[in-house]
């Protein structure tokens, strides 16, 4: 079993991994596993409940960031499927085709 993780203890390590994106003010920790309310300073919309076990494990908590970084990260993919290719293409090799005689089935693929 694990050492016990107190309040301060899991201040420490999430403000060292967010800094100061979430308000932890309001929070009444109780233990690792059991549930609290922080609020996102960017979107303070809404708490987020959530564990501070999970905290620290996912991006964070609050669904308008998540979303956010999902969009980024997928423009990002994107942007790198479009640019152009650093190493040149060779040009495809073709070669000349004789025409088809009548009645005979053409071969092209």
């Amino acid at each position: 079993m694990g050492l016990r993780i107190d309040e301060a203890t899991f201040l420490e390590r999430a403000i060292s991994r967010f800094g100061t994106r979430y308000d932890y003010s309001k929070m009444i920790y109780k233990s690792f596993r059991t549930p609290i309310k922080i609020r996102c300073v960017e979107h303070p919309v809404r708490e987020v409940v959530i564990t501070p076990e999970r905290h620290l494990q996912t991006t964070g908590g609050c669904k308008y960031c998540l979303r956010n970084y999902r969009n980024q990260t997928l423009e990002r993919v994107l942007r790198l499927d479009c640019e152009p290719s650093v190493l040149p293409v060779p040009p495809l090799a073709r070669t000349p085709q004789e025409p088809p005689v009548a009645g005979q089935i053409s071969k092209a693929v």
